[in-house]
């Protein structure tokens, strides 16, 4: 058991090395399951550095590496306890490789960077503050009142594209779970069981389009991560209420 898992992380160290992508990423002193790597970014606010840390658990590559950041940082697709949230580790597959998750990581990082714990809500303050000033017209009450509507109308629209999304993926789902073979359960387990497996359809393929949809710039960053936080938790939801079913 120890040699085949020696073989399978000195594999896994051979395809990080030899893949330029994942460069940056080294093994934490003699042990091959546990890697780090430090990534730069440059904003407005100046250079920073962030480190993260990735652990190849002992049943791996069947269960997925876990991906941690080290210190303090803020960003959409870290969580309280500083693991990261990414689209490969919830759609993992045996096949797949360290230095694939890497390359996400770094990838996701890129286009949104972290930033110090505390600039996030430093930055938001700023932001308020700058919203709630008076601006220079004539008739700032009648400017006020029409940003307001306007506000109101573009949050309409948007949870109402959000709505029509979220109803055309259930509906894409519906018809892969309806096009599989049944399988030998009573009538009752088996409608839940379609219904819990058209839900984790819709929200893989919801979760799999926001990135593209952020990358495009057609949504927020705020609108981002709060969407992401929604799919990510029911996901889990119903990964759970599957694994009590089985």
């Amino acid at each position: 058991m120890n040699m085949d898992r020696d073989f399978i992380l000195a594999r896994e160290a051979q395809l990080v090395y030899s893949n330029s992508a994942a460069s940056g990423f080294n093994p934490v002193g003699d042990s091959l399951a546990r890697w780090q790597g430090t990534l730069t970014y440059t904003t407005s606010r100046g250079r920073n550095m962030f480190t993260f840390e990735i652990f190849l658990p002992e049943y791996f590559p069947n269960v997925p590496p876990v991906v941690t950041a080290v210190g303090y940082m803020d960003h959409p697709n870290i969580d309280e306890d500083s693991f990261v949230q990414l689209r490969i580790l919830d759609n993992w597959r045996a096949e797949f490789h360290l230095y694939q998750v890497v390359i996400a990581l770094k990838n996701l990082m890129s286009r949104v960077p972290p930033t110090p714990r505390g600039e996030v809500a430093k930055s938001a303050r700023e932001t308020v503050a700058r919203l709630t000033e008076t601006p220079p017209v004539v008739e700032p009450q009648t400017t006020s009142a029409e940003t307001t509507v306007l506000r109101t109308e573009v949050e309409s629209l948007t949870q109402q594209i959000q709505k029509k999304d979220e109803e055309l993926a259930r509906f894409r789902a519906q018809q892969v779970v309806q096009a599989q073979p049944s399988r030998s359960l009573d009538q009752a387990s088996l409608s839940k069981r379609d219904d819990l497996e058209t839900e984790r359809i819709a929200i893989s393929d919801l979760l799999a389009s926001l990135e593209d949809r952020y990358a495009a710039g057609e949504i927020s960053i705020f609108e981002y991560s709060r969407l992401y936080k929604k799919y990510t938790k029911e996901l889990y939801m119903l990964k759970k209420q599957e694994e009590y079913l089985r």
